[in-house]
């Protein structure tokens, strides 16, 4: 029988878009792939322009994705939840960082190497397929919210945010 730890790294992959609709199987080899590591709060996960590895999965704690400038301003970029998957992009294509991560607190991340996953996908055309979509999609809602920075006012803009916000995170009442 399955341990509870293994579940809850086995409900963290299940849970993403990309992985949802993998085999039990398939989601067990990827879990077996996968190891977990630990942060302190404020530690560094990894920096901007550093090698891009792998995707991480938050299992406890919370972690903030930054944009640093050159004169050391940041923009927060996201904040990760347990639960939430971050760092899809090295999995994929394994070029360095675009940004900066920190735990915000103690952390415990479940990390899927790119050396681990690369061969996995390669014998899985339907996956490759399902992939190509998402990343068309997140592409797609990239254009339009640069679309909105130029070409519609702060009050449409902040209109907009919100309901993208209220159809992600909300609630029916």
């Amino acid at each position: 029988m399955a341990s509870d730890r293994t579940l809850d790294k086995r409900k963290l992959l299940e849970n993403h878009c990309l992985l949802s609709h993998l085999a039990s199987d398939d989601l067990d080899k990827l879990v077996s792939y996968s190891r977990v590591m630990r942060y302190r709060t404020n530690d560094s996960i990894f920096l901007k322009g550093s090698p891009g590895t792998g995707m991480m999965a938050v299992i406890s704690g919370r972690v903030k994705i930054t944009a640093p400038s050159p004169d050391g301003k940041e923009v927060i970029l996201n904040l990760i939840n347990p639960g939430e998957i971050f760092g899809e992009i090295a999995l994929l294509d394994g070029k360095e960082r675009t940004a900066d991560a920190v735990a915000l607190t103690d952390c415990e991340l479940l990390v899927l190497e790119r050396r681990d996953f690369l061969p996995f996908l390669q014998s899985r055309p339907e996956l490759c397929v399902r992939l190509l979509g998402i990343l068309c999609e997140r592409l797609r809602r990239t254009s339009e919210q640069v679309e909105e920075m130029l070409f519609l006012d702060l009050p449409e803009r902040f209109a907009r945010a919100l309901m993208r916000l209220a159809q992600s995170h909300g609630q029916r009442t």
